[in-house]
């Protein structure tokens, strides 16, 4: 079962947030030593009251977390971000991830439809022939609604 996430399930989130870091594809997100656990705990808290929401597998197999912030361009439009979205390797290639984002995608219409956000951005590592241009390394791809 995927549900909304409490305080309670901060320290089971930070270790995923935690290995959720060493499979970027970003050396200093990978280096333990960079890890901020008591940042990373505040902003989970953050989140879950009421800057966003996280959700989390009832069984603590995934994770996604959704942070609302401002429009860089226009800073009195709010959009719903996607900020992680991670499930323990060993449970990749069930259904965890999919009722994870099928989760998030109708938290996400109900944020549209009640203007609580203007648009929806994720991000998925996806496979790409483009794996670099002009010294860029390529770590995901972004896709939005509005």
């Amino acid at each position: 079962m995927i549900r909304l996430a409490s305080k309670f399930d901060v320290p089971a989130l930070v270790e995923m947030i935690r290995e959720y870091s060493k499979e970027s594809g970003i050396d200093y997100l990978r280096d333990e030593s960079n890890h901020d656990q008591s940042h990373v705990e505040q902003l989970l808290l953050e989140i879950i009251a009421g800057k966003g929401f996280v959700l989390i597998d009832s069984k603590n197999r995934g994770m996604l977390a959704a942070i609302i912030v401002r429009s860089v361009w226009s800073p009195s439009v709010l959009e719903l971000r996607e900020l992680a979205w991670f499930v323990q390797p060993e449970h990749r290639g069930g259904s965890v991830g999919g009722r994870l984002f099928l989760k998030f995608d109708e938290i996400a219409k109900t944020y549209l439809e009640h203007g609580r956000a203007k648009a929806v951005f994720v991000s998925l590592r996806t496979e790409s022939e483009i794996k670099s241009i002009r010294g860029f390394r390529k770590i995901d791809s972004t896709f939005f609604k509005d």
